[in-house]
């Protein structure tokens, strides 16, 4: 039996090497994806027979991590007894072990004594994939073969040597074989240091305390969520959101959670969510259960995160339905949408239960996926995201205003600097900022709406645009307004203004053309009528609250504008008047 101060010791150094897996990503990845946004996670996995166990993961895409650990059991599946050291596994296939093809998982089996224990992966978000469009998004497909190159596991090093037939066939599916083959050798050498870590681990403790102390950490985990769990009313909370569209002809398509307490244990169980659909929105098993649990970490915040999390919380996953579809159902969306809507619901049914510890925890962006040749660098052909017109922008929680930034589970995902896009790319930024009266209201309020400006330059640039949430924005939680929607508008101030509220595939902006992207913020937290009046002065001397929304929204009087302030006791009265009215008015 390990004692608990070296059992936290090696707690603490795995979760350790996990980020120092993710540090080497970031500084060799070629991709700005990579090496600026973050588009990637990395996490330790440990096998014993069937059983894979997450053991510690870095914070950079925690939405990933489950996905990552049905890739690692697909790769056992695969292969079981016929792994050797220095064998790596690629594996891309959302139905072997995947979410959507552009995120592709590198394995690395670590073997002692003989035995393959240890396996540090590597998820990341590839930028081209093959397939029919640029950039692995395509709002047409109706069957998976239409979203790009599928790769169930495989071998992309055999005993310590690249497999060339491989990287081959990787290079010849891929508009931009160099920068694909600069990320994917990023990713094994982040492999390589995960693997030299734990050996050190390992001969410094042997194999049996190094077990002994998973399971530790383990057990540590699942006693921790089960006491949280066990202080919660037993009963079924239930919650809802509805996306706007699946792209392919279908709307209002619903995800129902209703989670059942019972003692120290509860069961997360989706039945009633839409059948799936001919659009790209339907989520692989590994998706949506990663968002589910994520969804669970943001209530239960400070419980390292690994399988132990898991062992208390049940879920359900009806086959059929968007959150589980049968193939060869197309997915290339999932892990957006449907994926923030499994995290919605499942947030407004934990709302019921422990609303202090809830709050706008989703990812609700606008896809801009950019391509196109670049005169500035002898015509080089260009994949990327724009992250400028999808910044993920958080929603009030109790305690705390929303902020521009990424939400809990895409953790440390952030935009490139806008200089290095303008000198990457034939584009130029007009506007990046918030919008006045976007921030949705509420004692804690949202993050304000982006808004943002590109004008192409020297090139004609070619766009994917997606948008969502425009008809169903972001829920408000114990009170709160809900956000503003999305919206995408072509040739911006020109003659030919066309606003997008669904999909624009293959447009090209025009040198001088612009493009005008808002993307909302979360949504407020709590009775805007309790927000603290100064704070609503502050917001109206930021310009990020209106006077008018000040009076409205708030029911906060401002007066002698000259130098503002605020009358309390005319604030309190008219607090009164609109608490009054909101009855009637219903």
């Amino acid at each position: 039996m390990v004692d608990r101060i070296t059992a936290e010791i090696v707690r603490q150094y795995l979760e350790t090497v996990s980020e120092e897996i993710s540090k080497t990503m970031e500084n060799t990845s070629v991709s700005p994806a990579f090496s600026e946004a973050h588009d990637y996670s990395t996490g330790i996995f440990f096998a014993r027979g069937t059983q894979v166990d997450l053991l510690a993961r870095a914070n950079s895409q925690p939405v990933h991590i489950y996905a990552s650990l049905t890739s690692v059991e697909a790769m056992l599946s695969e292969f079981k007894y016929n792994l050797n050291e220095g064998d790596m596994i690629i594996a891309t296939d959302p139905y072997f072990g995947g979410s959507h093809l552009p995120d592709w998982t590198v394995m690395k089996p670590i073997f002692y004594n003989n035995k393959p224990v240890f396996f540090p992966a590597v998820r990341a978000h590839f930028m081209e994939i093959g397939g029919p469009v640029p950039g692995g998004y395509n709002s047409k497909a109706n069957e998976i073969w239409q979203e790009g190159f599928r790769l169930a596991p495989m071998k992309i090093c055999e005993k310590g040597e690249m497999r060339r037939d491989v990287i081959d066939l990787l290079r010849a599916n891929n508009r931009l074989p160099e920068a694909m083959m600069g990320d994917l050798n990023a990713m094994i050498g982040s492999c390589k240091v995960g693997e030299d870590r734990i050996l050190r681990l390992i001969e410094k403790y042997g194999l049996e305390t190094t077990i002994d102390t998973i399971d530790y950490l383990l057990d540590y985990s699942e006693k921790q969520v089960r006491s949280v769990i066990a202080a919660w009313p037993d009963g079924v909370y239930r919650g809802q959101s509805i996306l706007d569209h699946d792209f392919g002809g279908g709307e209002d398509i619903n995800v129902d959670v209703a989670i059942t307490v019972e003692g120290d244990s509860c069961s997360v169980d989706l039945t009633g969510t839409h059948e799936q659909t001919q659009g790209f929105i339907n989520s692989a098993p590994g998706n949506s259960l990663s968002w589910v649990y994520t969804e669970f970490s943001v209530a239960m915040a400070g419980i390292p995160v690994n399988s132990g999390f898991f062992r208390p919380i049940k879920v359900h996953l009806p086959r059929g339905t968007v959150v589980n579809p049968y193939s060869p159902a197309p997915v290339g969306n999932s892990t957006l949408c449907i994926g923030n809507d499994i995290g919605q619901a499942t947030m407004k049914a934990l709302e019921k239960v422990v609303p202090e510890r809830t709050g706008s925890a989703f990812i609700d962006l606008t896809i801009d996926v950019i391509f196109g040749l670049n005169k500035r660098y002898d015509s080089e052909l260009y994949i990327s995201f724009d992250y400028s017109a999808a910044p993920v922008s958080s929603g009030g929680a109790y305690g705390a205003d929303g902020w521009g930034g990424y939400a809990a589970p895409h953790g440390s995902l952030r935009i490139p600097s806008f200089e290095l896009m303008e000198v990457l790319f034939p584009f130029l930024y007009l506007q990046n900022e918030y919008g006045i009266d976007t921030a949705a209201p509420g004692r804690w309020r949202g993050s304000p709406a982006h808004l943002m400006q590109r004008r192409a330059t020297t090139d004609a640039v070619g766009n994917h645009f997606q948008v969502q949430h425009s008809r169903y924005p972001l829920k408000g939680f114990a009170g709160g307004s809900d956000s503003v929607g999305n919206l995408v508008v072509l040739d911006y101030t020109g003659r030919n203004e066309e606003p997008v509220y669904i999909a624009r595939e293959s447009y090209f902006q025009q040198p001088g053309e612009i493009v005008f992207a808002r993307k909302q913020g979360g949504g407020g937290w709590g009775d805007p009528f309790e927000r603290d009046p100064e704070l609503v002065l502050r917001d109206v001397f930021d310009e990020y609250v209106s006077p008018r929304s000040a009076f409205e929204d708030y029911g906060v009087v401002i007066v002698e504008m000259d130098l503002p302030r605020v009358d309390l006791a005319e604030t309190r009265a008219l607090r009164a008047r609109l608490r009054a009215a909101v009855p009637a008015a219903g």
